[in-house]
C-alpha cells in the first residue's frame, strides 16, 4: 500500500476477528490538519508552550478508508505502539503494512503450534508474517495466505 506525502500514516478504525478464523482490519489513512498551537487558537505561545509550536494534529482522513481482509490465520496480536522496538535482527519490506522475510515472531510461532499439521491442513508451505503498524497500535498476523486489500466507499 503506498500514499502520498500528504498521508503520515495509519490510523485503526476496527479489528473484527470472526468465528471463521478470519481477521478484518479496517484502517484509514491520516492527514496533517493544523498545528497544535492553531488548533487552541493562540497567536503568540507561551513559553511552556514554544515546545509544542511546530508540532501539527494528525487526524483520520474519512475518504481514505481501507479493508484488510487475512482469509485465515495461525496467529495475531495487538501492541501499543508505545512499548514497540525495532529488533536489528529481523527483517521486513513495507511501511504500515509489512510483510517481514524474517521475525521473532516467525521463530516463536514454529516452537508453540504444530506448524507441519497446519502446512498439511492448509496445503501450504510457507508461513507468513504480516504488521499492520497504526500511530497507536501494533498488529502481527502469521498466515498462510496473503490479504486482499479493499478500499471502501464512502456512501
Amino acid at each position: 500500500m503506498c500514499f502520498g506525502n500528504e498521508y503520515d500514516g495509519l490510523h485503526l478504525e476496527q479489528l473484527t476477528d470472526t468465528t471463521n478464523n478470519e481477521l478484518i482490519i479496517v484502517i484509514s489513512l491520516t492527514k496533517r490538519v493544523e498545528t497544535f498551537l492553531d488548533s487552541l487558537g493562540y497567536v503568540e505561545p507561551e513559553n511552556n508552550l514554544k515546545l509544542l509550536s511546530d508540532t501539527t494534529q494528525l487526524t483520520s482522513d474519512g475518504s481514505q478508508i481501507y479493508k484488510i481482509y487475512f482469509e485465515n490465520y495461525i496467529m495475531y496480536q495487538g501492541r501499543n505502539e508505545s512499548y514497540a522496538f525495532e529488533n536489528k535482527n529481523e527483517f521486513s519490506i513495507g511501511q504500515g503494512l509489512v510483510l517481514f522475510k524474517k521475525s521473532k515472531l516467525l521463530d516463536f510461532i514454529c516452537e508453540c503450534a504444530d506448524i507441519d499439521l497446519a502446512m498439511a491442513m492448509h496445503k501450504k508451505t510457507q508461513l507468513r508474517h504480516y504488521g499492520v503498524y497504526t500511530l497507536n497500535n501494533m498488529i502481527d498476523i502469521v498466515t498462510f495466505y496473503e490479504p486482499t486489500i479493499e478500499k471502501l466507499s464512502l456512501s
